[in-house]
């Protein structure tokens, strides 16, 4: 089966740094992310999946414990389960797609 989202069913969010558009994959457990930052995220932590980020736009850093990585358009990042980590952009806008679990906890099903 092909699923099909589309802006008009995502939801946005964001503040000052994120501007995001959260599309919902619940036949697959996950949400496709795409995002511009225009500064500093904020440290976050992955769950029990990693999680897989496209460069579409800009350069930008990423941050763990261990690492520091520089990133720039058409690079693949992927976060492991539950790694802190920490990502901005670098002189301009960062645009990102992030392919991740859903945001929301399923409810379970009454009987």
């Amino acid at each position: 089966m092909i699923i099909k989202v589309s802006r008009k069913t995502s939801s946005q969010y964001g503040n000052k740094i994120v501007n995001a558009f959260d599309y919902v994959l619940p036949d697959l457990d996950s949400s496709l992310v795409y995002a511009e930052l225009s500064g500093e995220h904020g440290e976050i932590k992955t769950a029990k999946r990693s999680r897989i980020y496209y460069i579409l736009e800009g350069e930008g850093q990423f941050v763990t414990n261990e690492d520091k990585i520089f990133v720039e358009k058409d690079d693949v990042i992927v976060v492991p389960p539950n790694t802190s980590y920490n990502y901005k952009a670098i002189n301009s806008i960062l645009k990102i797609l992030l392919f991740m679990e859903l945001f929301y906890v399923k409810k379970s099903k009454k009987k």
